[in-house]
């Protein structure tokens, strides 16, 4: 089951990722393993559930796995994420056999495509936690407090 992890560019949005530039981990997903799973395949996937409007992605829940993009869609938009874009990083992560440490493929975004890069070097946030989902809305419930008190 690949685990593919979202990771926001902090320093620049819309240029490729360069090494040492600050990546924030903003949310993760676990996919069904299946043998057409590749790293690439993975990355379209995040790409499309990232960008892709929320009505298109609700017409294709019937189709295989629509469900899954649909409602990771939800909690990438729900949580307050921007568009995953040029320069962002995804990571997937792929366990070994009988769960066994596996290996990771880390892909930078490109204006067209992908392009495999080594394990960035400077790395902040955290996955995809109910914890991280609590917090974010004890700040949205602050903001409307604030707002409205």
């Amino acid at each position: 089951m690949p685990t593919v992890t979202v990771y926001h560019n902090m320093r620049t949005w819309f240029e490729p990722y360069q090494d040492g530039q600050l990546l924030a981990a903003v949310t993760s997903y676990r996919l069904p393993h299946t043998a057409d799973r590749d790293a690439h395949t993975v990355a379209e996937w995040a790409f499309h559930v990232c960008n892709a409007g929320l009505d298109d992605l609700e017409t294709h829940r019937e189709a295989a796995e629509g469900e899954t993009a649909f409602l990771a869609a939800c909690v990438y938009r729900l949580i307050g994420c921007r568009s995953l874009s040029t320069g962002d990083v995804v990571d997937i992560e792929y366990d070994g056999p009988g769960g066994s440490g596996g290996h990771n493929v880390w892909l930078a975004c490109e204006p067209f495509g992908w392009r495999q890069i080594t394990e960035p070097s400077n790395r902040a946030g955290e996955l995809l936690t109910a914890v991280k989902v609590y917090r974010h809305l004890q700040r949205q419930r602050a903001d409307i407090v604030s707002t409205c008190g």
